[in-house]
């Protein structure tokens, strides 16, 4: 078998010929997942012709120098979980906390498991949990609710705090936490408070990525527990709406916004 390695000026020329075509490569994207002729999308592009279409296709399969990788995913939704949901919030949370560093199934940091009758309860207190499905499947978890205790950084208005953020490990870096994050923060929008409050354990990592979506730090706690790591809790706060239009400490939220859709 004979290897022939294209030079350094071919292989730029492969990667330069999808520069400009992001409708192309969406379109492209599209189609693999749909199972449809693809190859149909690749008419005008230089550099494909040298490679014979096979039986059924209008074009060669040529898609060396793209970058697919983040336009292969799944359609992402977001949507409030209902009551009867409560047990699979509850395995979405714990299987995604307990693997939230790279230690295989073991986290230094404590972890609080709640069962689905905890969760129903607090389904029933108000407290709303966000699902995300990937291509329709569960892949992780948010927990939405209205808190007072930290006001003071919030202009001493009731806001809503974020919590319980999880993805499960196999469908990470798919822009799910991004999206999860989204939707709890339009929810929270549309009931008029004028921040979000969450909390974060520094050494997890977390914090530059909070911070590129608008958070702030606004306070850092060292926390000891008896039978696990001294960690750092960093609580982050990230506006909403004009705070004057926030509900005050001791307001109800205006209303509820259930389904939310993440492209």
């Amino acid at each position: 078998m004979t290897v022939t390695h294209p030079s350094l000026a071919r292989v730029e020329a492969l990667r330069r010929r999808w520069d400009g075509q992001e409708v192309r490569l969406t379109a492209i994207a599209a189609d693999l997942l749909a199972g449809r002729d693809w190859t149909a999308r690749l008419r005008g592009l230089p550099l494909v012709q040298e490679i014979p279409p096979l039986p059924g296709e209008a074009c060669g399969r040529d898609l060396r120098g793209s970058d697919l990788k983040r336009l292969l995913v799944p359609p992402v939704e977001v949507h409030q979980a209902r009551e009867e949901e409560a047990a699979l919030v509850s395995a979405l949370s714990l299987e995604g906390l307990q693997h939230n560093t790279p230690l295989e199934g073991v986290t230094p940091f404590p972890v609080a498991p709640e069962s689905a009758d905890d969760i129903a309860l607090a389904m029933r207190r108000g407290d709303r949990f966000l699902i995300a499905r990937s291509g329709g499947r569960p892949a992780g978890v948010v927990r939405l609710g209205r808190r007072t205790e930290l006001c003071n950084l919030t202009t001493d208005r009731a806001y809503a705090e974020l919590s319980g953020l999880a993805v499960v490990p196999a469908l990470r870096r798919r822009g799910l936490g991004a999206a999860l994050r989204s939707a709890a923060e339009a929810a929270a929008r549309a009931d008029g408070y004028g921040h979000v409050l969450l909390t974060t354990t520094l050494e997890l990592g977390l914090v530059p990525w909070y911070e590129r979506a608008g958070y702030t730090v606004g306070l850092v706690r060292q926390v000891t527990c008896p039978e696990g790591a001294t960690y750092l809790d960093v609580v982050m706060v990230a506006p909403l709406v004009d705070a004057a239009r926030q509900p005050a400490a001791s307001g109800a939220p205006a209303r509820r916004q259930r389904i939310y859709r993440c492209s």
